[in-house]
């Protein structure tokens, strides 16, 4: 469950750059990217905090290969 959290708030994130972006080239407030980016780190802090182990930058590609079956290379 964590590491669905840690990659949907990842996910959210990185969109929530991509509709800012838009929203500002079309002259409006990015308040859809605002949105999107407290619910990422709010996905982000709750995987934190549903995680035995501490949440780092070395887990997203081991939290990726956990969820979709893959191998990670160390």
């Amino acid at each position: 469950m964590s590491d669905l959290l840690l990659l949907g708030g990842i996910a959210l994130c990185l969109i929530s750059v991509l509709v800012a972006v838009v929203q500002l080239l079309q002259t409006r407030p990015p308040r859809a990217a605002a949105i999107l980016l407290v619910l990422g780190i709010a996905a982000i802090l709750a995987a934190a905090w549903l995680a035995p182990q501490p949440v780092g930058l070395d887990q997203i590609p081991q939290a990726w290969a956990r969820v979709t079956g893959g191998a990670t290379t160390p």
